[in-house]
């Protein structure tokens, strides 16, 4: 049905308040200003679209005020309803040859994406089995049962198909990735009768230094392992997966999910979770695919890495670094509320600001005025419920800026219009841009994470967490997370380099940058 650009205005104003979190929101307030980020922005488009109403990621974009995306908006035509694919249309992603290759008790068959394909070759070369596992742990204080506990964890598997698959690279005609009907949770238990919840953190940290020396077997699914260290009035637990099967969001939904569902069944509850798209992997490999014949997309990656290398002359790094070492700071209260301001006044998100410093910290740095930084960006399909989706739905692609000399507002809306202007290239592999460059595309990389999904555990009801951490390890060299309010440590930047190839003197120098820019950043130098 038509709207009007006013019916239109009404309706998107209390969407974008909604998905804000209850914020009032007028029709001139930018959206990425507001708080907005990629995943925030999904959840709008899937309600707008639920409507009725034909819109995209990039209409938001390229409209990031109500007043202008009601406008656009009145002159689209209305939304086609999406049927969800059946599986025989899955499988026919497959080459006719393979399909019939497919082993009883496969539910759907599918080819691996670019990314994990890549992730997987360098984890198998390197012959790292660190790399690219991660492990996530904490402490639930709440009564541990182990067969409540057992039921949740088969539960979360049948909820989520990225924790039944597996992978064969050698059967097929290209790799792929088997979802398995059903698997056994890998599930292991420890006892101990000491109250101290110390004791519990030492016996999980031993659990996961071990775990991570563990080879993977692609071939075999799950791809992930838990351990629960079980004490009197608490317990432990560790969640090990692959990054080829969950990114970072990924990781934070399947806790959230498992600790709904445990604490429905200790109420004697069912948990009433709404439920993820059913055809998001086979969505996600559709638009690589599409991507992958676009020489638009090629050529503009191409131009946003097609300057030197940064850090390391070429030849000097390829393959998979070895990121052990690692400096960190801490982004206080007051800096972050400054930041927060400043990009509201600027029209820009949290993210482009930060992403802003981060530049301006490499130009200090390096003495360059023209700095590539590889940039994480979201990659999940555009349709409802994509934010419930598990699996590796993220990419890290080349961003360019120059002139870094400007003020951080200026450069932080240089960074937005990058980004918006790359949005629909977002998925194009990273694999491909390296291959046309002839060497990687940058050598430092920027991760600005907000998980805010763990807020859905405040309303958990019958236990709570605490003590949270993470180990893993990425194959870049020189890799900056931006952590915004944390689970435990608050808002902070994390600094992971390859000691082999940087001195900590040196990666030091650049926090001390960065710290300082991002303090500008906030108004309050």
């Amino acid at each position: 049905m038509e709207q009007s650009a006013t019916d239109l205005t009404a309706v998107l104003t209390g969407i974008v308040g909604e998905q804000l979190g209850g914020q009032e929101v007028d029709p001139d307030d930018d959206f990425y200003a507001l708080g907005g980020d990629s995943l925030i922005a999904l959840r709008v488009v899937s309600a707008v679209q639920e409507r009725g109403i034909a819109m995209t990621l990039k209409d938001l974009l390229f409209h990031p005020t109500v007043r202008e995306l009601a406008a656009h908006l009145a002159t689209q035509a209305p939304a086609p309803a999406a049927a969800p694919a059946p599986a025989a249309e899955r499988d026919a992603l497959l080459d006719p040859s393979d399909r019939i290759l497919v082993p009883v008790g496969v539910a759907a068959a599918l080819p691996a994406s670019a990314l994990q394909v890549g992730i997987i070759y360098l984890c198998e070369t390197s012959g790292d089995p660190e790399l690219y596992h991660s492990i996530i742990g904490w402490e639930t204080v709440a009564a541990f049962d182990e067969r409540l506990f057992r039921e949740a964890l088969a539960e979360l598997c049948d909820r989520h198909a990225a924790l039944r698959t597996s992978f064969d690279l050698g059967t097929y005609s290209e790799s792929v990735q088997l979802q398995w009907e059903k698997v056994e949770p890998p599930l292991t238990v420890e006892r101990i009768g000491d109250d101290n919840p110390a004791k519990g953190h030492d016996n999980i940290r031993d659990w996961s230094r071990e775990g991570l020396t563990l080879p993977i077997d692609w071939s075999r699914a799950p791809l992930f392992r838990c351990h629960v260290v079980a004490q009197p009035d608490s317990f432990h637990v560790a969640i090990a997966s692959h990054h080829a099967i969950v990114d970072g969001w990924s990781y934070g939904r399947l806790i959230v999910d498992l600790l709904e569902l445990y604490a429905a069944k200790l109420r004697g509850e069912n948990a009433e979770l709404p439920r993820p798209p059913a055809t998001g992997e086979h969505d996600f490999i559709v638009a690589e695919r599409e991507l992958l014949a676009s020489g638009e997309a090629a050529d503009f990656w191409h131009g946003q890495a097609d300057s030197e290398p940064l850090l390391f002359s070429r030849g000097q790094f390829h393959g998979a670094a070895n990121a052990v070492a690692g400096v960190e700071f801490t982004v206080p209260g007051v800096v972050l509320d400054g930041m927060r301001a400043t990009a509201r006044d600027a029209g820009v998100s949290l993210k482009s600001l930060a992403l802003a410093a981060h530049a301006r910290a490499l130009s200090a740095w390096t003495g360059r005025d023209d700095v590539v930084s590889g940039v994480v960006v979201n990659t999940r399909p555009e349709r409802p419920g994509a934010d419930l989706m598990v699996g590796l739905y993220l990419n890290t692609v080349p961003l360019r800026l120059t002139d870094l000399g400007a003020p951080l507002p200026e450069l932080a809306r240089r960074a937005h219009a990058s980004e918006r202007d790359g949005a629909p290239y977002r998925a194009f592999p990273l694999a491909q841009i390296e291959s046309r460059l002839g060497r990687p595309p940058f050598d430092v990389t920027f991760n600005f994470m907000n998980f805010h999904v763990y807020e859905d555990l405040d309303g958990t009801q019958g236990l709570r967490t605490r003590d949270w951490w993470v180990k893993g390890k990425p194959s870049f060299p020189f890799r900056v997370d931006f952590e915004v309010d944390g689970a435990e440590a608050g808002s902070r930047v994390s600094v992971a380099y390859d000691p082999a190839l940087l001195d900590e003197a040196r990666v030091r120098e650049y926090a001390r940058h960065f710290e300082a820019a991002l303090t500008a950043a906030g108004g309050t130098a």
